[in-house]
């Protein structure tokens, strides 16, 4: 009796083990797909992001790119739901398989059994999910960092906000992107990439009603 609760608690404390490790291995995927998002991102505005990021900047970057993107935050929702759609879904369409003719023998009914199973366990799942959030971080710094490009050849810029600086000096800009320590952001009369640290220089950053 007392092997068996024995056997019990340490399987539970595996169990909360496995948990602990998929959290922070969870963490560290959003890390890196948050740091290559914006990466990508400023790549295309010839920017090294990462020679103007702080340590927390890095930490934070995923949670500042869903929040501070919105149609990234549906994405990432709308790929995890996509995901739990697959998970119940497959099930009943490999069902459906194994009850046709042509794969109740042979290399067919093999491969639907081997996908079959599959779908039983975790890393179907996590599999799934794993793709689904990675492409969707990578296809949308792809996109905006083409999509800001395109605009700023064209000298197609709406102007977003205005820097107060701490002489009182005032420029309305679009902002292109910010972080703890830096703005960066083309201005009205130059229309260069500009890049500006907060820090002793920035006193306020206002946003513009967009007309």
């Amino acid at each position: 009796m007392e092997e068996t609760n024995k056997s019990e608690v340490e399987s539970k404390e595996s169990s909360n083990l496995n948990l602990q490790d998929y959290l922070s291995l969870g963490y560290i995927f959003l890390l890196v797909l948050g740091v290559f998002h914006e990466t990508i991102y400023y790549k295309f505005l010839d920017i090294n992001i990462l020679e103007y990021s702080s340590v927390l900047d890095v930490l934070i970057s995923p949670v500042s790119v869903i929040t501070g993107n919105l149609k990234l935050g549906l994405a990432v929702v709308f790929a995890l739901f996509m995901t739990y759609f697959l998970k119940m879904f497959m099930p009943k369409y490999y069902a459906y398989l194994s009850r046709r003719k042509k794969y109740q023998s042979g290399k067919n009914k093999v491969k639907v059994d081997k996908a079959s199973e599959s779908l039983k366990t975790n890393g179907f799942m996590i599999s799934m999910s794993v793709f689904m959030v990675f492409s969707v971080f990578i296809g949308m710094g792809f996109g905006r960092g083409m999509k800001e490009k395109r605009r700023l050849q064209n000298e197609d810029i709406k102007y977003t906000h205005e820097l107060i600086f701490e002489d009182n000096q005032k420029e309305k800009i679009k902002m292109l992107g910010k972080n703890s320590l830096y703005v960066f952001y083309v201005n009205k009369t130059k229309g260069d990439i500009l890049i500006s640290p907060i820090d002793g220089n920035i006193k306020t950053i206002k946003k513009m009603k967009i007309k």
